[in-house]
C-alpha cells in the first residue's frame, strides 16, 4: 500500500515529523489565536526565508495570502513567551532523538565510540537586534549563543545563550559552567557516556573531573601553548593499524596546577603538514588515538553548520531584544538544520543526491591520498571512512523555502530538485 504522504505537498512532508512530535509534548497548550504547529511552522519558515526583517516576514506571508500570518504583534509578543520557548527546546529534542533512529550513524564504523554520544560544541554570535539597547559608552554588543552537532546524525542542538547582563562576552565555559548537567546531556540514558569535542575555549581540568565522575560527560580539545603539563606514561596502541596512521604519541600526562590526569595525542596531518596535540578526559586505551583525532578533525563539521546557518539561511542577526526571543531564534535555527536532515536522507533514500557535491568531495580525497603517497604514508582510515557531506546545499534549501508556499505532489517537487542538481 502506498504511504499516505506519497502525493502530499513538500510542506506536509517536511512538517510532518515536527508535527507527529507536537502531539506528545509536554508544553503544548491550546492556543486558538495562534497555534503551536502554526508557531512552529512560522517560525521554521522564517529562518528558511530570506528576510531581513520580522515585518518583512510577515508582509511576505501576507502577499502571498499564507494561511496563517498573524498581526506584527501578535508575532512579536509570542517570541517573548516562555512557555512556547520551552516547547520549541521540548519539541526540538525529540527531534534529535527522533533522528537518531531514522538517519545513518556517522560513527558507526569506530566501535570503540559505542558507549558514547559524541558532540562537537562552540559559540557562534548574531548581531545585535535592531532595538537592543546600548552600553554606557553607546556601543550594541553581539549575542552569543552556544550550539552543539550531534557527529553521529548530524543534527543541531542550542545549549545556552550567553550571558548578557554580567558579561559583554561571557567566555565559553563559565557559560557551559552555569548549564544544567541534564541539558549538557542532552537525554542520554544513565549509564551512557556524552562526548563533548571543543576547541581550547573549552579548557578546564578541574571542571572536566566533576563532569567525568558526577556526570559522564567527557572533553576533547587541543592544547594551550602556556599548558605545563607534565609526562606520566605512555600508553599503547597499535601503531600498524591504519586507523591509527599520523598517531605519534599517546600518553598520560598530569597538570601543573590541580594535579589531575588527562591524556595527550600527538598527531601529524600529513594533508596540511603539521603536527597537532590533543587533550582528553578519556583516559582508556581503548579508544584509539586516531579516533580521538579524527574526532578533532571532525569539529569543524559546527563550524560549517554556522557558515551554513549565517550565509545560507541568512540568519545574521537577532529577530528581537529579549532573551527569550533570541533563544527562541536559535532553537528555530536548530529545527530548520534538523528537518532539513531528515528531508535529505529521505532525499537520498530516492536516489536523489546532489551529485556535483559528491564528485568535489571525491576529488578532494583523492588529491589527499596522493598528497600522502608522496610523503610515503597513506591517510588515515578513519579520514577514509568519514566522507559524508557536512551542509545543506543552497540548492536544497532554496528549493525547499520555494516549495513550502506551493502545493504541488511530492514526486512533482522532487523532479523539479533533479533538475536543479543537473543543470545548475
Amino acid at each position: 500500500m502506498p504511504s499516505p504522504l506519497a502525493d502530499a505537498p513538500l510542506s506536509t512532508r517536511f512538517f510532518t515529523p515536527l508535527l507527529d512530535l507536537l502531539a506528545t509534548c509536554t508544553h503544548r497548550r491550546h492556543c486558538p489565536d495562534l497555534s503551536d504547529s502554526d508557531w512552529l511552522r512560522l517560525g521554521v519558515q522564517r529562518c528558511l526565508q530570506p528576510q531581513t526583517s520580522g515585518r518583512g516576514f510577515l508582509q511576505t506571508l501576507a502577499a502571498l495570502t499564507a494561511p496563517c500570518c498573524p498581526e506584527n504583534s501578535h508575532f512579536f509578543e509570542s517570541l517573548k513567551s516562555q512557555r512556547r520557548l520551552a516547547l520549541c527546546a521540548e519539541i526540538n529534542a525529540r527531534l534529535c532523538t527522533h533522528a537518531r533512529t531514522v538517519l545513518p550513524d556517522a560513527l558507526a564504523a569506530f566501535p570503540a565510540l559505542a558507549g558514547f554520544d559524541v558532540h562537537a560544541g562552540d559559540g557562534h554570535f548574531h548581531a545585535h537586534a535592531t532595538h537592543d539597547p546600548v552600553d554606557s559608552k553607546g556601543d550594541h554588543h553581539a549575542v552569543g549563543h552556544l550550539y552543539s552537532r550531534n557527529l553521529r546524525t548530524g543534527c543541531l542542538s542550542h545549549l545556552t545563550v550567553n550571558d548578557q547582563q554580567a558579561r559583554k562576552k561571557e567566555h565559553d565555559m563559565r557559560a557551559l559552567k552555569r548549564m544544567d548537567i541534564v541539558a549538557l546531556r542532552q537525554g542520554a540514558p544513565k549509564g551512557r557516556k556524552v562526548l563533548y569535542i571543543w576547541d581550547r575555549a573549552g579548557i578546564d581540568f578541574v571542571q572536566w573531573h566533576k563532569w567525568k565522575q558526577g556526570s559522564g560527560i567527557y572533553m576533547l580539545s587541543r592544547t594551550k601553548a602556556n599548558l605545563k603539563l607534565l609526562p606520566c606514561g605512555n600508553l599503547t596502541f597499535d601503531g600498524s593499524n591504519e586507523i591509527n596512521a599520523g598517531v605519534l604519541r599517546d600518553e598520560l600526562v598530569g597538570t601543573a596546577t590541580s594535579g589531575l590526569m588527562v591524556r595527550r595525542i600527538t598527531f601529524h596531518d600529513v594533508v596540511a603538514g603539521r603536527d597537532f596535540e590533543f587533550l582528553t578526559n578519556v583516559l582508556e586505551s581503548a579508544v584509539p588515538p586516531g579516533v580521538l583525532a579524527q574526532l578533532y578533525r571532525m569539529r569543524w563539521e559546527i563550524e560549517k553548520s554556522f557558515d551554513e546557518v549565517k550565509n545560507k539561511l541568512g540568519e545574521k542577526k537577532a529577530w528581537a531584544t529579549s532573551a527569550t526571543a533570541k533563544s527562541m531564534q536559535a532553537q528555530f535555527i536548530c529545527l530548520s538544520v534538523n528537518l532539513l536532515q531528515l528531508l535529505e536522507h529521505e532525499l537520498d533514500k530516492q536516489g536523489i543526491r546532489n551529485t556535483p557535491e559528491q564528485t568535489r568531495r571525491a576529488a578532494r580525497l583523492d588529491l589527499s591520498n596522493k598528497v600522502a603517497a608522496t610523503a610515503n604514508t597513506v591517510l588515515p582510515k578513519t579520514l577514509r571512512l568519514m566522507q559524508r557531506i557536512t551542509q545543506h546545499s543552497v540548492k536544497l534549501i532554496r528549493w525547499v523555502a520555494a516549495q513550502l508556499w506551493a502545493n504541488i505532489p511530492w514526486q512533482q517537487a522532487c523532479a523539479v530538485l533533479i533538475a536543479l542538481y543537473a543543470k545548475l
